[in-house]
């Protein structure tokens, strides 16, 4: 009795974790570690007094995959005057990080995550994003 007790109990714990897996949303495993105003960015090309460069408006952010499965993340960044910088899907395995940038910042970003590989969920293109989104 006590046997078939366990086995019950072992199963439904099992049963739980793979329905939790299947429950998760990825968005989830994208953290922003960290996030900076005016630090130097080789991208972007302001200048002042002549040829100084000018990183004073430059919004930079790290995020980090928190999870233990590759995913597929889709990152913009909104400069100040309301468009917005996108960046190539990438992926991300457990503990990896990516870093997205604006010249001239908000210092809003929007990202969309999948699972790797995931064909049921869409990522949207870099006209979707600036067309959905432009201005806001």
């Amino acid at each position: 009795m006590q046997m078939t007790r366990t086995l019950t109990l072992t199963a439904a714990f099992a049963l739980a974790l793979t329905t939790q897996a299947q429950d998760q949303s990825y968005s989830d495993c994208l953290v922003k570690t960290s996030s900076k105003w005016g630090a130097p960015c080789d991208h972007c090309f302001s200048y002042i007094e002549g040829y100084k460069r000018d990183f004073s408006g430059t919004y930079q952010l790290d995020l980090k995959n928190a999870c233990r499965e590759v995913i597929e993340v889709k990152v913009a960044v909104q400069e100040k005057n309301g468009t917005w910088r996108t960046f190539p899907v990438r992926a991300l395995g457990p503990e990896e990080s990516l870093n997205a940038f604006a010249c001239e910042g908000s210092g809003k970003y929007l990202y969309w995550v999948r699972r790797a590989n995931d064909t049921e969920i869409v990522l949207p293109t870099d006209r979707e994003i600036i067309t959905a989104y432009n201005g806001r």
